[in-house]
């Protein structure tokens, strides 16, 4: 026994010892993007002051921990190297500034520092600045050469320019990124002077209007779509805001309205703003021990981030977030090390009750886990041998029972099941589940005219009773409790449920009865007592009026190519593809679009006049947002040549992969973000990811922070 013990004991140490020896060739292999990963997930057990479990590490990566060690080092004099040549672009853009030019000498900067101009940009760090940012919101602001030094950098730096490339455009400018965009496109800028005109609070009708005047190529939709983008006051709540509203209140109480007036927002988002104002004014930052309990609570209950700061009310959402994350992260580390530990009596008798206690259909094994302080596979292992011992101490007395049953209805023709307990000193349930005789069991067969609802009643109240949610229904104690055969129990138990198996024999009577004038609602009562009618009435017409998929004929698509490829060459796709559809009106509409589509994005004449736009232009178009549809219309091609070339091109608006920097920006913007997160305004401050890479990234890994 004492070597027992001693071999326990020293198991975990030796395999940690083997796992490293296994994975020691890794040492100097380990690419710059994983030693950044591996950093990352260093730091955030020493951020929350967790022991690092190096043998989990060590199985995760496959490297040994002296080298994830060095590689925390490495990252770390990485980290350090960006912060110098950060300060050091700084401080010499401060004195490159030309305040005549209004910006900053960059080419001068990059012959200094010997690094590509857009690395310089990238590195400039504007909290450390004292270059003052101009503010150019209208296209009269600028003066001809700085929109041909704007249009010219666009054009030889950056080609197609991502969100983030707009960001270093504004550094190399010194203007705000959102002005250089509306400068670089003159439609846009042409709409921001209109709304600025005409734009009213709560009436865009005469916008709308002249909007749609000024842009007689647009269609209305994506018109009222800019118009939206453009007033909508549902951006991020800043802090200006929120103390301009504040003193508003003070002045004129809470007169929403007249505050809406004169913040030119609607009643109901001042009153938002003010309650906002409310709630950080009650935020504090340390946490005590009532409000970890409180959090504490809602993570048991399953209350979200929001509901949680609300009943809280001194923390913000997302400090609610972060610390639900770091007790969940804590909980499931103890939880790991107790399930290596051996179940107590305590332990199997309050497993054995949430599993009996449980709601719903499935055992939620998670939750059981949290609340014994164990995994959840654990549990369910653990819960699986309990079940097995069960079943095997049923089999030794299935003979017994089977016997006394047997014995009682050959002289009363009938089983008194009280009497079988006690005779054989068992439970009731315990012997209709160990029961194996069944002569003389009825059968149950569904007839409308003879069904009885106090028989279906009994069984039903017999299931629940003694087979609720999750327990799984023991149908052979159905079958002795009822006396009636067990596959009839299982098959009216799915009846009453509304089940209908519609084979083949089910669909031809429901189509003969309603042939012969029978009604849907009698029909559904000969199938079953509690079916609907609007299901049966579904099931009859899908029977009745199958959809058919009808290819093209030959000839039809031989008539379409001699159409298509007479007249590419003078018409626009848009009029060429009504005329073909106008010509072909009994051809199967999906399959004549599809056809099409695709014999028009083969055509010459289409591939030409694409060759001959600047495709770089309309790349950077769909990416800004503009419609693939709309691109294609305007220039007489098909959208499906714009979405070939979109999944062609060898780049991509935002890389795949996050690096240290953009991860600590993503985290940085949105905890410093008031209310519900505005991941397009977010993914605009971390310049180098779209809003659904954000968000995905911040749930990922922004518990570690």
């Amino acid at each position: 026994g004492a070597a027992v013990r001693i071999a326990q004991s020293t198991r975990p140490a030796l395999l940690y010892s083997f796992t490293c020896r296994r994975y020691a060739s890794a040492i100097d292999s380990i690419a710059p993007e994983r030693q950044q990963e591996i950093a990352a997930a260093l730091r955030t057990y020493q951020k929350d002051n967790i022991a690092v479990p190096w043998f989990d590490m060590v199985r995760r990566y496959k490297i040994p921990q002296a080298a994830m060690e060095q590689a925390l080092v490495a990252d770390n004099a990485r980290l350090q190297k960006r912060i110098e040549q950060s300060a050091r672009v700084t401080q010499l853009a401060d004195r490159a500034y030309d305040e005549q030019r209004g910006r900053c000498d960059w080419e001068s900067i990059a012959r200094d520092m010997d690094m590509p101009l857009i690395e310089c940009l990238r590195l400039f760090d504007a909290s450390l600045s004292t270059v003052p940012v101009q503010t150019l919101p209208n296209i009269t602001d600028w003066s001809v050469d700085d929109l041909s030094t704007l249009k010219s950098l666009v054009l030889e730096q950056f080609g197609a320019v991502t969100a983030d490339e707009w960001r270093l455009v504004g550094i190399y400018m010194n203007v705000e990124q959102t002005d250089c965009y509306m400068a670089y496109d003159e439609e846009i800028s042409r709409l921001q002077e209109i709304i600025k005109a005409y734009y009213r609070p709560g009436n865009r009708s005469q916008l709308s209007f002249q909007a749609q005047m000024a842009f007689p190529k647009r269609t209305e939709a994506s018109i009222l779509g800019k118009i939206r983008q453009y007033t909508s006051k549902n951006s991020n709540i800043t802090q200006k805001d929120m103390d301009h509203v504040n003193t508003l209140v003070e002045a004129y109480g809470k007169d929403w309205e007249r505050i809406g007036q004169e913040t030119d927002v609607s009643p109901r988002r001042a009153q938002r703003i003010w309650a906002q104002h409310q709630q950080r004014q009650k935020v504090t930052q340390a946490w005590t021990k009532e409000e970890l309990e409180t959090l504490r609570n809602c993570i048991r209950d399953g209350i979200g981030m929001a509901e949680a700061s609300r009943i809280i009310g001194t923390k913000m959402s997302y400090a609610c977030n972060a610390k639900m994350q770091s007790l969940k992260r804590a909980g499931l580390n103890n939880a790991f090390q107790k399930s290596r530990t051996l179940w107590n009596d305590d332990d199997v008798a309050r497993l054995v009750h949430l599993v009996s206690t449980s709601k719903g259909g499935d055992i939620d094994w998670t939750a059981i886990g949290k609340e014994l302080g164990r995994t959840a596979k654990s549990c369910h292992l653990r819960y699986t041998k309990l079940h097995q011992k069960h079943y095997n101490a049923k089999a030794d007395h299935s003979q017994t029972v089977s016997r006394e049953v047997q014995k009682q209805y050959e002289q009363h023709q009938r089983v008194d099941w009280t009497n079988v307990a006690q005779q054989l000193g068992l439970s009731e349930r315990e012997c209709l589940e160990a029961n194996q005789f069944n002569d003389g069991k009825a059968r149950w067969v569904y007839d409308p005219d003879t069904f009885s609802w106090d028989t279906a009643d009994r069984m039903a109240q017999f299931i629940k009773n003694n087979y609720p949610k999750p327990v799984p229904v023991n149908y052979t104690a159905v079958s002795n409790y009822m006396w009636t055969d067990k596959s009839d129990c299982v098959k009216m138990t799915s009846l009453l449920r509304g089940e209908v198996t519609w084979t083949a024999e089910a669909l031809a009577l429901v189509v003969r009865l309603r042939d012969s004038g029978m009604k849907f609602e009698d029909i559904a009562h000969q199938l079953s007592p509690t079916v609907s009618a609007s299901r049966v009435t579904a099931t009859y017409h899908k029977q009745k009026n199958p959809h058919v998929y009808q290819p093209l004929l030959d000839t039809d698509r031989q008539q379409i190519k001699d159409i298509m490829d007479t007249r590419a060459h003078y018409m626009d796709f848009a009029d060429l593809r009504a005329l073909v559809i106008q010509s072909m009106p009994n051809a199967n509409k999906s399959a004549l679009y599809t056809f099409v589509d695709s014999h028009g994005a083969a055509l010459p004449a289409y591939k030409e006049r694409l060759k001959n736009s600047n495709v770089e232009h309309i790349a950077s178009q769909i990416m800004s947002g503009t419609k693939q549809s709309v691109l294609a219309k305007q220039m007489g091609i098909p959208s499906l040549m714009l979405t070939n070339l979109m999944r062609s091109r060898t780049f991509s608006m935002h890389s795949r992969t996050w690096t240290q920097e953009e991860t600590d920006k993503l985290i940085e913007v949105a905890r410093a973000s008031p209310g519900p997160f505005n991941w397009k305004s977010i993914s605009e401050e971390v310049g180098t990811k779209d809003p659904k890479q954000c968000r995905t990234r911040y749930f990922n890994v922004g518990h570690k922070y």
